[in-house]
């Protein structure tokens, strides 16, 4: 099945060298640049900062100019500005695709540890495409290989110093460098470096600076979407088991509210949670009215969320703890326990 699949799909697509479009970019590439070089002025951002990470600024004129426009560095030139960048498979090229997906497999594959393979994949990848792009997207992935082998590249201060600086969103490639950069402190037992590392990549995703003014025109909600949950959880979660439990609520605030407002349930529950126990423990040792009424408004929602997946038990456990541990009081969970005690009996 694989195999017919993906017969239909080359047949589709036709040879990798023919410049083919499954959608109709060629006819809108002027187009293309020109909108984006428009988003950049209207932003106030020098091609210089825009081009930073990502490629020389002569190459970002000449997508601009609609003489280069690289769905690759589109894509690249989006992050930057912290937009969302979907479907890329019907805008592209055939050779893009097929360059996009041997970036993802080099990905994968680093990032489940077989890093001998990446590096060979990532030299046949520059092998094969060459340009200044390509060179600046390979260096990003050897550093990212050496950090999870266990290796500070040499380059690394220089490379924070210019992350610390950045005046835009960080791209996909810069964010996976300070992920991993994160999990190489956090292994050799540097838990400020971690601190620093998390605590950069929180203000750059929620920063709305001079160049990101918030009517609108800063980082859009699918964005945020693709990186907030994750990293509110490692961070709330190393925050709290280091003692700094306010600023872990205030950065597990933000994920919650981002996904309840955008109804999605990815990682809310872990959140939920993880909120809850931070509140639950506040509460216990300070007294705190705000921190007992947090953690029974978040147990309510697991409990929305438990009934939603048909998990019952948990339901009752909840249920049960909110009646006689925190004395809540409410007709509904009332009504609700009673109905579960009578099932369970």
């Amino acid at each position: 099945m694989k195999d017919e699949v993906l017969e239909k799909y080359i047949r589709l697509l036709g040879n990798e060298e023919e410049p083919n479009r499954v959608g109709e970019m060629t006819e809108k590439e002027l187009l293309l640049g020109r909108t984006l070089k428009r988003m950049r002025e209207y932003r106030q951002i020098s091609l210089e900062d825009m081009s930073e990470g990502i490629c020389a600024p002569s190459d970002m004129t000449a997508m601009e100019n609609g003489i280069k426009a690289s769905l690759l560095m589109t894509a690249a030139y989006l992050t930057r500005m912290g937009k969302s960048v979907n479907k890329f498979e019907f805008y592209s090229t055939n050779l893009e695709y097929s360059q996009q997906c041997k970036r993802d497999h080099i990905v994968e594959v680093w990032k489940s540890n077989e890093l001998e393979a990446a590096k060979g994949y990532l030299a046949e990848y520059e092998r094969y495409f060459r340009s200044k792009f390509s060179r600046r997207w390979g260096d990003w992935q050897r550093r990212c290989i050496a950090l999870r082998g266990g290796e500070l590249p040499g380059e690394n201060r220089e490379v924070w110093e210019g992350l610390v600086r950045q005046k835009l969103y960080f791209t996909q490639e810069e964010l996976d460098y300070l992920w991993e950069l994160a999990g190489f402190y956090e292994r050799t037992g540097e838990a400020d470096r971690v601190h620093e590392v998390y605590a950069l990549m929180y203000q750059n995703t929620m920063a709305t600076g001079m160049f990101l003014p918030q009517n609108s025109k800063g980082m859009d909600e699918e964005r945020k979407l693709e990186i907030l949950p994750e990293l509110c959880m490692a961070y709330g979660h190393f925050e709290h088991t280091h003692g700094r439990d306010e600023n872990a609520l205030q950065v597990l605030d933000t994920a919650v509210e981002l996904l309840q407002k955008s109804m999605r349930m990815k990682l809310l529950r872990e959140l939920l949670e993880e909120r809850m126990q931070i509140r639950r423990e506040l509460w216990e040792t300070t007294g705190a009215e705000r921190m007992y009424q947090g953690m029974g408004a978040d147990a309510q929602n697991l409990i929305a969320l438990d009934l939603v997946y048909g998990n019952i038990p948990k339901v009752y456990e909840r249920t049960k703890w909110l009646r006689e541990e925190t004395k809540w009081e409410s007709t509904i969970l009332d009504s609700l326990y009673t109905a579960l005690e009578k099932r369970s009996d």
